[in-house]
Formats: structure tokens, C-alpha cells, sequence
């Protein structure tokens, strides 16, 4: 497929040449989904690439998050901003609330993901468990992602617009380790069966110099289109929660 130059959202009108993937052809996309989710139809595999800022690594100052999502030839079909408040950022670190807007390759308006504060580090932490609200199109609920509390390895609970349980994701009991990539499991919140991973791909000089975050989310290509979403969506807050380097636990 051709390299095609395009205008970047939040890239300030620069433009910049990257592989985009071709809109697929003959899906029918649920009445009240944004037609964009078509791109997930086919896909048993999303690849999400964190934006290094330079910028940011300069001068050490928190800026707001972007993401590339592509397909597995790293074709871009989707992009992922971050819209919080400077003082926010700098003061909440890692656990700051947010929105996140992710859009298609013409800018327009895919999901809104929202996350409200949570504080952590004391001794009633179990009671302030992360959660994040998952909306397609803006404005409308299509699904959350909640925190399960437990003593050691990492577990959400992703459901849909009801409240009904659609996945478990539990993660390793070591999600920190250096050189290597993190899985986390994810099982179908019924019968247990896995069904997919969300794996944190070990970034090397990217990652220890740049804090940019890659991941790879797969699933069979059968799956639901709504579920392969919010299985997508599920990502960025788990990487805001064990990933993001400007750790601030308040």
C-alpha cells in the first residue's frame, strides 16, 4: 500500500507520511456505531504506538498523551489524544483523570473515553479502585472498565453499556519487569475461556529514555465488533495505570 501524506490531528497542521490502512469494504457496522469501526471488522490483531515527545523528554515536563493504532503491518487507522489540563498533568502524574478523544484517519470522532481520579496509596486504596468510562460515539456509553481488587496481580472487569461482565483481564504479578514484554490474559467473563491478550511489547531505548509505551491487542477475528472495542479501549487504562512513567501515586 502507498504512503499517503496527511494532516496529523493534534500534530498543529504539520504534515506528516505514514502507511494508512485502506477503509474496508462490505461491513456493516451495529445501527448507532460510528461507521469507522469498520476498520476492526477484519482485524484479529491492533497495534497501538505511544507518540514520543521530544519536547517532553527535554525538559521533563508531562504532556498530554498521543497514540498511533494500526493494524499488524503497522498501517494507521485510528489516533488517540489525550485532553488534560496542564496543572492536572504535572500535579496527579499516573493517576490523573482524563479524556481521551480517538479518531479516524479524516479527524472524525470514533470514541471518548473518560477516567475520573482515583486516588491511591493509602490504607483505604481497595476502595478507590480504577474504572473508566468507554463512549462510542461521544456522549453515548457503550461500556466501562473497572478494577477488581486483589493482593498482588492486576484484574479489570470490562462490561458493556448494561453493566453485564463481557471480560476479565488479569495481568502478571510481575507487570513491571525490565527487558521483556508483559501479557495480560483476557477471559471470557462467562465461561473463563481466554480469548485474546493484551501484551506490553518491552520498548528498549524508546522506552527508558523516550517513556513511550507500546502495545499489541489481539482477539479472534469472529469476535463481536463492540467487544473487539472495548477490548481496544481497555488499553489505555491500563496503560496510564502500570505504565506511564511520571509516576505520582497521591
Amino acid at each position: 500500500m502507498a504512503s499517503v501524506t496527511i494532516n496529523q490531528p493534534g500534530s498543529g497542521g504539520k504534515s506528516s507520511e505514514m502507511q494508512m490502512m485502506s477503509p474496508p469494504q462490505g461491513i456493516v457496522v451495529p445501527l448507532g456505531l460510528p461507521g469507522s469501526l469498520s476498520y476492526l471488522a477484519s482485524l484479529n490483531e491492533v497495534v497501538i504506538h505511544q507518540h514520543l515527545d521530544l519536547l517532553e523528554v527535554a525538559i521533563g515536563w508531562e504532556r498530554n498523551n498521543k497514540y498511533k493504532i494500526c493494524n499488524s503491518n503497522d498501517q494507521q487507522f485510528m489516533y488517540a489524544k489525550e485532553d488534560t489540563d496542564c496543572l492536572t498533568r504535572q500535579c496527579c502524574g499516573n493517576m490523573r483523570p482524563f479524556t481521551i478523544n480517538i479518531t479516524d484517519n479524516m479527524n472524525q470522532h470514533i470514541f471518548q473515553l473518560h477516567r475520573p481520579y482515583r486516588c491511591v496509596g493509602s490504607c483505604l486504596w481497595c476502595c478507590c479502585l480504577q474504572e473508566m468510562d468507554i463512549q462510542s460515539p461521544p456522549g453515548i456509553s457503550i461500556g466501562s472498565v473497572k478494577q477488581i481488587w486483589t493482593c498482588w496481580s492486576p484484574k479489570y472487569q470490562v462490561s458493556d453499556a448494561q453493566g453485564n461482565p463481557v471480560f476479565i483481564i488479569n495481568g502478571e504479578c510481575c507487570y513491571c519487569a525490565c527487558c521483556t514484554d508483559i501479557i495480560f490474559q483476557v477471559c471470557d467473563a462467562t465461561n473463563g475461556a481466554e480469548v485474546g491478550r493484551i501484551i506490553k511489547h518491552w520498548g528498549g531505548c524508546r522506552e527508558i529514555f523516550g517513556g513511550v509505551n507500546d502495545f499489541r491487542v489481539q482477539f479472534p477475528v469472529e469476535m463481536d465488533l463492540q467487544k473487539k472495542a472495548l477490548l481496544l479501549t481497555a488499553t489505555f487504562l491500563i496503560d496510564f495505570v502500570y505504565f506511564e512513567r511520571n509516576n505520582n501515586n497521591n
